[in-house]
C-alpha cells in the first residue's frame, strides 16, 4: 500500500515539476514548508524543526527579505504535523508540493519519513533539506547529479560515522578521568525500531574503533517504562560504560532505573542536553556524559549557539531534550536564501548548482558545504557532569574516515 502510494504521489507530481518557477516569481512571496512530528511519539525532536525554520525566517524577511535580480521577496512558512504517521508525512508533502507549491521543505526528523516525502519532492524538483545522517543510503554522487533522481535532496547532518565517530571519541575521553581507570567494555541500549538499528550499527563501529570490546546491544521496543529486564542483562555484562543510544525521552526514563539497580560505573546518554539535566535538578553518583545534535544550548562553549539559543527560546521555542536539533534546520533557511541570491532566480536547477558551490557561515559551522553526495560536516557537542554536578563540554571533531 505505501508502495503504490508513493509511485501514485511521484507520477502525479512529474506533471507538475517545473510549475512552480513561474508561479513563484510573479509573486512577492516564497513560500517554504515544514514537516515534521509536533504530536505523536518523536514530538520532542519534531517541535525543533518549524522552531528553527521560523526563526531564520522571521530573521530574513525583519532584514528585508531575500533579493533575487532586481526583486525582493518575503518567505512565507507553512508548518505540516505528520503526527508521526508516514502516512500524515506523504499527504502533507503532497499537499505542499501540488497545491501550494512551495519552493522547499524542510524535515522530517525521521529517515523512512524523509524518504518517503523525497518520493514527491525530487520528481518535482523542491529543493529538500533534513537532518537524517541514514540518507547515505540513498545520496551518492550518481543519485544527487543533475537528472539523478535525489538531486534537490540535501543531508543537512553530518554522515552518521562522522557524527558516530566524533560522539564516541567525545565520550570517552571526557567519562575516562572522572572514571579514574582506562574504559574497556562498553554495552549499548536502544530503541528496537529501523533508525535505531542502522545508527547503532555504526556507533558500535566507532566504539571498536576507540578500542571498546562491546559484548551486546540490547534492543527494547520503543514505548518500554519499564527498563529493568534490560539493565539487568546489562549489568550481567559487567560494563565499564552503559550508552543510552537515539532516543532522548526513552533514555530519561531509562536512567534513573539503571542508577538504581547500579549497572555500570559511569553511563551516556545520547540526545540528552545537560540544560535538561540540570533544569530537571537530576543528578548521578557516578559521572554521566551527554552529547547534543550538533551542538547543546544548556552547557556550550560555542559563542554563537548561545546567541543562537537566547534568540530561539525568546521567540517561543520549549527547552526540550533535544532544542538543539533546530541547528539542522535553522542554518540551512539562510543557506537557501543565500543560494537564491547567488542564482539570480528560483530555478531549482540553478539553485542546486548554488547551493554545491557555496561557503555558509553558519552556527555549527563557520564553513557549511556540501560534498559531492549533498552532506556536510561539522564538529559534535560532549558534555559530561561529574558527581555532584559540574558539567564539562568540548566540541569533538568527526574522524575523517569510516572505520572498518
Amino acid at each position: 500500500m505505501r508502495s503504490l502510494l508513493l509511485r501514485s504521489a511521484s507520477a502525479a507530481l512529474c506533471l507538475a515539476a517545473s510549475a512552480y518557477s513561474a508561479s513563484a516569481q510573479d509573486a512577492d512571496t516564497i513560500k517554504i514548508g515544514v514537516v515534521a512530528a509536533e504530536s505523536g511519539a518523536f514530538v520532542s525532536a519534531g517541535h525543533t524543526l518549524p522552531a528553527g525554520v521560523g526563526l531564520a525566517v522571521k530573521e530574513i524577511n525583519d532584514a528585508g527579505g531575500v533579493k533575487i535580480g532586481d526583486k525582493t521577496y518575503k518567505i512565507e512558512l507553512l508548518k505540516r504535523d505528520d503526527r508521526t504517521d508516514i502516512a500524515t508525512a506523504i499527504a502533507a508533502t503532497q499537499e505542499l508540493v501540488r497545491d501550494d507549491k512551495v519552493a522547499a521543505i524542510f524535515g522530517s526528523e525521521s529517515h523512512d519519513f524523509t524518504l518517503a516525502m523525497a518520493k514527491i519532492t525530487q520528481p518535482a524538483k523542491v529543493i529538500h533539506f533534513a537532518g537524517n545522517s541514514t540518507l547515505a543510503k540513498v545520496l551518492n554522487p550518481q543519485s544527487v547529479a543533475p537528472g539523478g533522481e535525489d538531486h534537490y535532496l540535501f543531508q543537512s547532518e553530518p554522515q552518521e560515522f562522522q557524527r558516530s565517530g566524533s560522539t564516541a571519541r567525545g565520550v570517552l575521553s571526557l567519562l575516562t578521568p572522572l572514571v579514574g581507570h582506562p574504559l574497556k567494555k562498553s554495552v549499548v541500549i536502544v530503541g528496537n525500531d529501523a533508525t535505531g538499528q542502522f545508527l547503532t550499527s555504526y556507533y558500535v563501529k566507532a566504539l571498536k574503533a576507540e578500542g571498546q570490546e562491546v559484548p551486546e546491544v540490547i534492543a527494547y521496543p520503543p514505548d518500554t517504562t519499564d527498563f529493568s529486564p534490560f539493565l539487568t542483562r546489562a549489568k550481567s555484562l559487567n560494563p565499564d560504560v552503559v550508552h543510552f543510544w537515539y532516543n532522548g525521552d526513552s533514555t530519561l526514563t531509562a536512567l534513573p532505573q539503571a542508577l538504581e539497580l547500579g549497572v555500570a560505573p559511569s553511563y551516556f546518554l545520547f540526545g540528552v542536553d545537560p540544560g535538561i539535566w540540570k533544569e530537571r535538578g537530576l543528578s548521578a553518583d557516578v559521572p554521566v556524559a551527554m552529547s547534543c545534535v550538533p551542538i547543546c544550548w544548556g552547557e556550550s562553549s560555542n559563542a554563537n549557539a548561545k546567541t543562537y539559543f537566547s534568540n530561539y527560546f525568546a521567540a517561543g521555542a520549549p527547552k526540550g531534550v533535544t532544542s538543539s536539533v533546530s541547528l539542522l534546520y535553522y542554518d540551512y533557511v539562510h543557506f537557501l536564501a543565500d543560494a537564491w541570491e547567488k542564482a539570480g532566480t528560483l530555478d531549482p536547477d540553478a539553485t542546486v548548482a548554488a547551493l554545491e558551490s557555496m561557503h555558509h557561515k553558519g552556527v555549527v559551522s563557520d564553513d557549511l558545504s556540501f560534498n559531492a553526495s549533498h552532506q556536510v560536516t561539522h564538529a559534535t557537542e560532549v558534555c559530561a557532569a561529574a558527581p555532584g554536578g559540574a558539567i564539562t563540554c568540548a566540541m569533538q571533531q568527526p574522524p575523517a574516515e569510516a572505520p572498518n
